[in-house]
């Protein structure tokens, strides 16, 4: 059986409206929250790791070459599709996403309150199980990010 892991990580500064933050959107769902990431989409962390997880997992491009920053296209894009182009890679090229685990660091919001339903919103979208865990930054200087790793488990196989 041909199995690969990939490794996807981002990261973004927090700041008020302001400031430039956007909405917090974490894995799809939106939090109530008075600072947004600071970003060129809409600055889903967790969905900008999980897509290069997977990418990472089939040997495809990264996130940042498909969808370059420079283009004013992807200006506050929903990056849903970001992951569902990630997802569409993975099946054409014969491979079956297995699941995919995410750690999220950041001080607040806090993660747990919506874990399944950021699980449920990422499973519809990939089609396997996920798996999602809140650490914080234990009072270091990043304080004001949110930073995301992200593992994907691919397998060789024909998609269900």
């Amino acid at each position: 059986m041909d199995i690969r892991v990939g490794h996807g990580y981002d990261l973004h500064r927090l700041g008020t409206p302001a400031e430039g933050g956007k909405k917090m959107v974490i894995g799809g769902v939106l939090f109530d929250s008075s600072v947004g990431p600071i970003a060129h989409s809409d600055g889903d962390a967790v969905m900008h790791a999980v897509t290069d997880a997977i990418l990472s997992a089939i040997g495809a491009p990264d996130l940042g070459t498909l969808f370059p920053n420079t283009i004013s296209e992807n200006e506050n894009r929903n990056s849903a599709e970001f992951l569902n182009e990630a997802v569409m890679r993975s099946i054409e090229s014969g491979w079956v996403i297995g699941n995919i685990d995410i750690t999220v660091i950041c001080d607040a919001p806090k993660i747990s309150p919506f874990r399944e339903q950021i699980c449920a919103t990422l499973q519809s979208l990939i089609g396997a199980p996920v798996n999602i865990n809140g650490k914080t930054f234990e009072g270091t200087s990043k304080e004001c990010a949110i930073e995301v790793h992200a593992v994907a488990l691919v397998q060789r196989g024909k998609h269900e």
